[in-house]
């Protein structure tokens, strides 16, 4: 493996970036990444770097999506304000390596308002998560996968089919629409009962909690 100065330090840079993840994670009480597993110090040794490139390398030749992202949003939840919670968590060769559990800044009408701000904040993040995956070679080629509930909200990000109902959305998040036009994310219709974002929005029950605790790769 070529080992030049440029090479290196951005490997380096990846490691850390890992490393400083799992700190987080287990803060969290989520499990650490597969590349974050290994028993030594947060002190970067050559092997790790090796580690990371055949990592990639191996998700590369697997039919494992290097990022996707599941999105839900419960819709006017707050009994006070009737403002909704937005909840995303976006994976990295199938771990968790972000999410976000939010109050949304503004009262929406309908449940695929609520919804489509809620996508277009996993979409943000998404394109920020791609930019730093692309500095340390770690190139996502295909778009990332968005699996979503709402088949209101799948319809505006595909079509950008906003009525005048909608309008008050369509400046700030018209970006998700451009987002899924030149390739960026592929929004994918999920199921509701397999949708794992739903943890992040509400309270529930043992059995539910349970199961998307399991598909999440986390352990209590």
């Amino acid at each position: 493996m070529l080992r030049d100065d440029e090479s290196w330090k951005a490997m380096v840079s990846f490691c850390e970036t890992v490393m400083s993840q799992k700190e987080a994670d287990e803060q969290r009480r989520e499990e650490a990444t597969d590349v974050a597993s290994s028993q030594n110090s947060l002190e970067i040794e050559q092997m790790d770097v090796e580690t990371a490139f055949l990592i990639q390398r191996y998700y590369k030749n697997d039919k494992v999506d290097i990022m996707d992202c599941y999105v839900d949003a419960d819709w006017a939840g707050d009994i006070v304000d009737r403002k909704s919670t937005t909840g995303y968590c976006i994976r990295l060769f199938g771990n968790v390596v972000y999410w976000k559990s939010k109050k949304q800044n503004c009262v929406t009408k309908s449940s695929t308002f609520a919804e489509y701000i809620a996508l277009s904040e996993a979409v943000n993040e998404i394109n920020l998560l791609i930019n730093i995956c692309n500095d340390v070679f770690v190139k996502i080629c295909n778009p990332v996968k968005i699996y979503e509930d709402n088949s209101g909200a799948l319809s505006i990000a595909k079509y950008g089919n906003f009525t005048k109902n909608s309008k008050h959305i369509e400046v700030n998040y018209y970006y998700v629409h451009e987002s899924y036009k030149n390739g960026i994310i592929e929004i994918v219709k999920i199921d509701t009962n397999n949708n794992v974002a739903d943890i992040f929005t509400k309270s529930l029950g043992n059995v539910k909690f349970i199961k998307f605790r399991e598909l999440l790769n986390l352990k209590k």
